[in-house]
């Protein structure tokens, strides 16, 4: 996919929607970014499907109580659990959300609560599979944010980004590393570190290595095992890892900066048990 720094930079959780349908031409980008966002980096193919209001019935929708208003649309997807397979759903998905923000069209991660059993439907879900995620899609509402919508925001820490210093480091995980000293990489970092996470816990880890002429960037994941498991079958913050390598590759791609993601047989070394070695940018 064709992805632009500038809307890596403008994505934002939307939760209130203007009450207008989806344009036949919204409508068909989107059903193309189902496609265009294949495979995940791990190889696995999630299948997605677009629900409009009213194909799930009267006043029928996939979420979430309270907190999406006015959405017009929702896109779910389905995988089939295996190793990695979250991590190919959340590179995928962000994949769809940067092609709907392209388009000036909200969304907003649903990872927790929202209807699995409306999604399940809309999806015709097969035998093993589960649905990680959903999103409302539309046009964004005009004026303030709900009380509602800045309550959340507020919560969950959506205006607030751990620095820089804090998610990425040089060579070994007791050396923050700087923009400074990431160079032209600078800008693909930050593209990573203003990415959405399930409670906007930012939980990926980078570890800069290589050297100044041919660095390599070898992506973990800081997991809250207990938080991460919290839904039955899911895994939640491979969904998270899965955002950030999208992220990265796409302003690399931007940027005309070299490499492609690969994993590596046995992982680096990490400074603690809760670090979960994902993939290496090389």
């Amino acid at each position: 996919m064709d992805i632009h720094l500038d809307t890596i930079r403008s994505r934002v959780s939307v939760r209130s929607y203007e009450e207008v349908p989806l344009s036949s031409e919204d409508r068909d980008a989107l059903l193309r970014a189902f496609e265009d966002c294949l495979p995940g980096p791990f190889g696995g193919r999630p299948r997605f499907a677009l629900t409009e209001a009213g194909d799930l019935g009267s006043g029928g929708r996939i979420g979430t109580y309270g907190v999406i208003r006015g959405a017009p649309a929702y896109i779910a997807g389905a995988v089939k659990p295996g190793p990695f397979s979250f991590v190919d759903f959340g590179y995928c998905l962000e994949g769809v959300i940067l092609a709907a923000t392209a388009r000036g069209l909200g969304t907003c991660w649903l990872g927790g609560f929202f209807d699995r059993g409306a999604a399940s439907r809309v999806l015709g879900l097969e035998p093993g599979e589960v649905v990680p995620a959903a999103t409302p899609v539309g046009r964004p509402a005009q004026g303030r944010r709900t009380l509602m919508e800045r309550v959340i925001r507020g919560s969950a820490g959506s205006s607030r980004r751990k620095p820089f210093e804090t998610l990425f480091f040089d060579g070994r995980f007791d050396r923050p590393l700087s923009p400074d000293k990431a160079g032209p990489w600078a800008e693909v970092l930050e593209c990573v570190r203003i990415g959405p996470s399930a409670s906007n816990k930012q939980p990926w880890r980078i570890l800069q290595g290589g050297s100044a002429g041919a660095p390599v960037f070898h992506l973990f994941l800081d997991e809250d095992r207990l938080y991460s498991r919290a839904i039955p079958g899911i895994l939640l913050q491979d969904l998270d890892a899965g955002i950030a390598m999208r992220h990265f590759e796409a302003a690399a791609r931007s940027l005309g900066l070299p490499g492609g993601w690969s994993r590596l047989e046995s992982s680096p070394s990490v400074p603690t048990t809760s670090f979960k070695y994902i993939s290496t940018w090389k």
